[in-house]
């Protein structure tokens, strides 16, 4: 995968706190943070998008002991 070198400016506490959090490296620290952040972000998006969803078409509450059922984690 290219990649692009990206230069951002931090206030110097911010900077001394990913070093002591940075288990490898700073820069790979905050790669993986800003991955995980896309992450959470697509989704929040998909789960809004979900949510519109059913509000324009709600589920049948007769199906919600099945669904139910369904998620335990008790054998049956």
């Amino acid at each position: 995968m290219a990649k692009t070198n990206l230069q951002i400016r931090i206030p110097e506490d911010l900077d001394s706190q990913i070093a002591a959090l940075a288990p490898k490296s700073k820069s790979s620290f905050v790669r993986e943070a800003i991955e995980e952040k896309i992450h959470r972000e697509i989704d929040k998006k998909r789960e809004a998008k979900w949510i519109q969803a059913l509000k324009k078409n709600p589920e049948d509450s007769k199906d919600s002991g099945t669904w139910l059922k369904a998620e335990s984690w008790e054998p049956q």
